[in-house]
């Protein structure tokens, strides 16, 4: 059977899929500096191929325990399944508007990434992409507020934070950045469908656990949806 490596550099994570044919039979995070992925073409010897997208460096560690199979690193030169409007796009979005096409083929859809930033990217039934707005994720919003007061305390998220009414100051902050993003998120995606219609929204990133029960009308995708796109532009080279 036909074996593919998929792989995932963040900028705290790391993480490989194995795909035989069109199932996904392995997720595991690794660690780059380790032998890990050779270890895993010692478990998988029909792996012929693989592709590889890093927004944290680390590409050559990777690389050099992978000389045994064809690899694909993404960049701005990797033939895509869609059309760039914005070409200053990091290959973090390219694969999850990959992933976004894969999922609603010929059909409008709205990635919105919740990560240390929350971007928004759009990808059109004919696909084209266009580049939407960027804006500051949770530790970011929580981090400036201690940063730049004197008083104001580091706050952490928590899920689910949907009152207005308070009886701390930790309290409050939290309402703030968690209520505010979950109400620019509905603004965006207002504005965005109003532009492109019947617009599917799906909802990735490390923080959007904190949204599931705040944001209705989304798809809130699993770690699958980003490797799902990986395979589809080796698919497509």
């Amino acid at each position: 059977m036909k074996q593919i490596i998929t792989i995932d550099i963040g900028n705290t994570r790391a993480k490989y899929a194995i795909f035989e044919d069109d199932i996904m039979i392995e997720l595991s995070v690794f660690d780059p500096y380790s032998d890990d992925l050779e270890r895993v073409l010692q478990k998988y010897p029909n792996i012929e191929k693989g592709i590889l997208s890093s927004v944290g460096g680390k590409i050559e560690e990777c690389l050099k325990q992978l000389q045994k199979i064809e690899v694909i690193t993404l960049s701005g030169t990797t033939p895509l399944p869609f059309k760039l409007a914005y070409n200053e796009i990091g290959s973090d979005r390219i694969v999850a508007v990959a992933a976004a096409i894969k999922e609603k083929p010929h059909q409008n859809s709205l990635v919105i990434d919740i990560g240390t930033c929350i971007t928004y990217d759009i990808i059109t039934s004919d696909k084209i992409h266009y580049a939407g707005s960027i804006s500051p994720g949770i530790n970011l919003r929580f981090k400036s507020m201690n940063d730049y007061t004197n008083k104001l305390p580091l706050c952490m998220p928590k899920k689910d934070e949907i009152n207005y009414i308070h009886k701390t100051t930790e309290a409050c902050l939290r309402s703030g950045v968690m209520n505010g993003i979950a109400f620019e998120i509905e603004g965006f995606i207002r504005a965005y469908s109003n532009i492109f219609k019947n617009l599917n929204v799906f909802i990735i990133g490390g923080d959007n656990i904190f949204f599931e029960n705040m944001l209705k009308c989304c798809i809130f995708a699993d770690a699958k949806f980003t490797f799902n796109g990986l395979r589809y532009i080796l698919d497509y080279q």
